[in-house]
């Protein structure tokens, strides 16, 4: 459940001259559909988390999601609430002690989540590490090209759990327009269930304690025991695969799906 998983890419550009302390400006893409800059006082470095150091500076990358209410969480403890100042949140990484830390922003809207960043670990440097990593770089003339780097950070768990036990899922769940998603093969194998495959590409149906429901990929339009009925969101087709919104489509089969924002976490609620 570690390794590459849900792996986002950071793209670092260090900012400075010679003669003054190099900073860097990290763009992260989260898993859950919110990307946001980070500046701090450090350039990025070959480690497997960023690494951050004194006041450090987090803002939505999306215009479209500045204005939305933000909510920012530091090791899963609310340390910021925005509003319209352009979803500008500014911590001190000193206070926070050094070694590794998580930061999650979530955008929302009421108590509906829009948007997230998912978990992300970064790594507080000491006082001594930070004085060193600001000193002008000794070869490069002037100062340091832009670069890619992809960081492939530690994962924490998936954010969809059935029975309270966390899910094993072969893709990754995802946050869209304040839905989870999850595939199609990966819900009816955590519920149980049967899945039929046609009379084409576009016809699906499952079945489960006597409900068959008939769906159709990036189409919000169901057949519950052939009734017709709509999800609140659309179903998706990515990568040859079909995702489902969790909450609406379980319901169908009776089954409660809930969202926790502490943990940033969805259960998904059943009888075995």
């Amino acid at each position: 459940m570690l390794d590459a998983r849900r792996a986002f890419v950071v793209t670092a550009a260090i900012l400075a001259a010679a003669t003054v302390a190099t900073a860097g400006t990290l763009t992260v893409q989260g898993a859950g559909g919110l990307s946001l800059e980070i500046t701090c006082d450090v350039p990025p470095s070959d480690s497997a988390t960023p690494e951050i150091s004194g006041v450090v500076s987090i803002s939505p990358v999306s215009d479209a999601l500045r204005d939305r209410p933000m909510m920012l969480y530091v090791d899963g403890v609310v340390r910021g609430l925005t509003g319209s100042s352009a979803g500008r949140f500014d911590i001190d990484a000193s206070a926070l002690g050094e070694g590794e830390h998580t930061v999650r922003v979530d955008a929302v809207e009421g108590e509906q989540l829009i948007a997230s960043t998912g978990s992300l670990p970064v790594t507080v440097l000491s006082a001594a590490e930070a004085a060193m990593r600001q000193l002008p770089p000794g070869d490069l003339g002037g100062g340091a090209p832009p670069f890619i780097k992809l960081y492939r950070p530690r994962i924490f768990r998936e954010i969809v759990y059935f029975n309270n036990r966390e899910a094993d899922l072969e893709k990754h769940a995802f946050v869209s327009n304040g839905r989870v998603y999850i595939t199609l093969t990966d819900l009816m194998r955590h519920i149980g269930g049967t899945i039929i495959w046609g009379p084409d590409d576009d016809d699906l149906e499952v079945e489960r304690n006597g409900i068959t429901v008939r769906l159709f990929p990036n189409s919000r339009t169901v057949y519950v025991n052939g009734v017709e009925q709509s999800l609140d969101r659309t179903t998706m087709r990515r990568a040859n695969r079909t995702y489902v919104p969790v909450r609406p489509f379980a319901a169908l089969f009776g089954i409660a799906t809930q969202w926790d924002f502490q943990d940033d976490r969805a259960y998904v609620t059943y009888a075995e």
